[in-house]
């Protein structure tokens, strides 16, 4: 290094004191955490996917009115960003409700129809059933059936994750009073009071219920509803669900727009709030770390809430006592699930066979599908002819896949796919075994 270099480097060195040039940054950075004022006006806006997704976890949990509902998701960080997400979704195409976190097919089991499912709710229960259900291994499908009890279909039971959703919101406001207690500064409190008020307000909008859960209601006159919740070709989990009561799980599945006029409004309005409490934030003088603690012990719950894994019944949807031996069918391979399951409940082997096993099968499994698709077009042209003879769309129990009392039935009757079946010679050995054993 030249000699003039150094010289100049050590006159720098000498005329340097570091003690009094690093004094502005220490006293800037003491101040910050003192009274983090500026953090907290960063944290307001960030967030807002977990509070949707938080609010449509507890939306209808209720109590509720028919102009607003109560939903226990404290007020965090998060809202400010969510209620202009929400404002661009009311002006657009009108939905509160996220999409789908959990992609699923939803197969009807009568008519074989497959459809993509459209309800985030849909895709939540489907999930956290999966997540019980599923140790891994081959294909296994769970069988459901509502319960006929005065539990109304579409109105979530209390848990844990809506409990604590009260508790949090109580220990904000009770958190908020101290420093207005200790010292007289009150805005702290008012901040929470109002953030808290906004965020209730916001998640208690009707259309959050109407979106989540209103679709028209099972026909007691035409048989229960057998729908099969699965992720698709290569899934090792199916759901099926046996309603015969409460809300049709294909209708569900299809979404609801739900739209209102007023929620746009009032998204808006919200929007406005939430701004004007930001300014308040950022105006606050001391004691910004009771408010970053209580928005801090807010997000906490957002996020549980967002993502907790919850029964059938906090979903709105309540089913019988579930029983492990007879209610789950595991055969060790795909093809015998599926034969075992349509034995169980008919329709649901042959409606999920197509997803399975696009390609052709082998002959004797050819043989016993060929068998039940013609027992499928007896039972449907005998339910038919009992609905024209009784004028009430047929029996339940016939169109639950129940064995009625034998009715003659002219070919003509038999839908066309099955036609070319009636002639075939009955099968003679057992098609489940077979599979079994040669796989």
């Amino acid at each position: 290094m030249p000699p003039s270099l150094l010289r100049r480097l050590a006159a720098v060195a000498r005329s340097a004191s570091p003690a009094s040039d690093i004094q502005p940054y220490l006293a800037a950075e003491k101040a910050s955490w003192l009274s983090p004022n500026d953090t907290l006006s960063i944290l307001m806006i960030i967030g807002g996917d977990i509070v949707q997704r938080a609010v449509a976890q507890l939306a209808g949990s209720g109590p509720f009115t028919p102009y607003w509902h109560f939903t226990p998701v404290a007020f965090s960080f998060g809202w400010l960003a969510y209620s202009v997400s929400a404002l661009t979704s009311a002006l657009g195409d009108g939905q509160l409700m996220p999409p789908p976190d959990c992609p699923i097919q939803v197969v009807n089991a009568r008519t074989g129809y497959q459809r993509q499912n459209a309800s985030w709710v849909l895709g939540r229960l489907f999930r956290d059933h999966e997540k019980r259900r599923m140790k891994g291994g081959s294909l296994t499908v769970a069988f459901y059936r509502t319960a006929k009890d005065e539990r109304e279909p579409g109105v979530p039971e209390h848990d844990w994750v809506y409990w604590s959703g009260v508790l949090v919101i109580l220990a904000q406001l009770a958190i908020s009073v101290i420093p207005g207690a200790l010292h007289g500064n009150w805005i702290v409190l008012i901040v929470t009071v109002g953030g808290t008020l906004l965020a209730l307000v916001a998640s208690g909008l009707p259309q959050w219920r109407e979106e989540k859960y209103l679709e028209r209601k099972i026909n007691p006159q035409k048989g229960p509803e057998v729908v099969c919740l699965t992720r698709g070709n290569g899934s090792t989990f199916v759901m099926v669900v046996v309603s015969e009561t409460g809300i049709r799980l294909e209708a569900l599945a299809g979404g609801h727009d739900g739209r209102r006029s007023s929620t746009a409004a009032m998204a808006a309005l919200l929007s406005l709030l939430w701004i004007v409490l930001l300014v308040t934030v950022e105006g606050l003088e001391g004691d910004s770390w009771y408010l970053l603690a209580i928005g801090g012990l807010g997000m906490v719950q957002n996020i549980v809430a967002a993502g907790a894994e919850r029964g059938a019944s906090a979903h709105g949807f309540h089913f019988e006592p579930f029983s492990q031996d007879r209610d789950v069918v595991e055969k060790g391979k795909v093809m015998a699930t599926l034969m075992a399951a349509e034995e169980r409940q008919p329709g649901v082997g042959l409606a999920l066979l197509k997803l399975f096993f696009p390609g052709d099968l082998r002959l004797d499994e050819q043989e016993y599908w060929d068998k039940k698709k013609l027992e499928k077009a007896e039972r449907e042209a005998i339910t038919r002819k009992v609905g024209k003879e009784t004028g009430a769309g047929g029996k339940s129990d016939i169109a639950a896949g129940k064995k009625p009392a034998r009715i003659p039935v002219p070919k003509d009757e038999i839908p066309g796919d099955a036609v070319h079946e009636v002639n075939k010679p009955e099968v003679k050995h057992d098609a489940i075994a077979s599979r079994t054993a040669t796989q």
